[in-house]
């Protein structure tokens, strides 16, 4: 069975200002600090590396899902890789589908998919959502990644970095 790091998109591996919830252009994309770096060693690591995202800014028409397509090919072109693959929710948080964090439907894809054994896997987020989805799909453990204050979160992460390449502290 292969092991995989699940990745949150806007936020995580790509920067937001501080107006921003999403990236909807390629001119807006600018990687986080050590994300090429510490993504390149995971893939050398044999992980699979694959992103699970919603995007539901294409649902509501603030982008169309081909912008957010090619978003999704300006962040691998930065990284100089592409990923494993990506899972994007574009529904509406009010039609209640299977595949919108924090439910699961993306991540068992995956899992079926590339035969991923999730025991194994380590799933990196940036809000409070995405842990429970982490959660849900039974992962080895749950990082957040930036300065948040986490008190009043109901899910807690395992594990909260500052800086992407602290993730290789503990996965390896």
């Amino acid at each position: 069975m292969n092991k995989a790091i699940f990745l949150d998109r806007d936020g995580t591996i790509n920067q937001l200002k501080k107006w921003q919830k999403y990236v909807c252009n390629t001119e807006d994309v600018k990687l986080n600090k050590n994300v090429k770096e510490t993504l390149k060693q995971l893939k050398d690591l044999w992980y699979k590396i694959i992103v699970i995202t919603n995007q539901t800014w294409v649902w509501v028409w603030y982008y169309t899902q081909e912008q957010a397509e090619k978003v999704n090919q300006e962040i691998e072109k930065q990284l100089w890789f592409s990923f494993d693959a990506i899972y994007s929710c574009y529904h509406h948080p009010d039609e209640n589908c299977n595949c919108r964090k924090p439910k699961i439907e993306n991540i068992q894809k995956a899992t079926d998919e590339f035969n991923i054994d999730v025991n194994q896997s380590y799933f990196v987020w940036d809000k409070e959502k995405d842990i429970q989805t982490g959660k849900n799909a039974w992962c080895k453990w749950n990082v957040l990644i930036w300065n948040v204050n986490v008190e009043n979160y109901k899910v807690k992460p395992d594990f909260i970095v500052k800086d992407f390449k602290e993730i290789l502290d503990f996965i390896k």
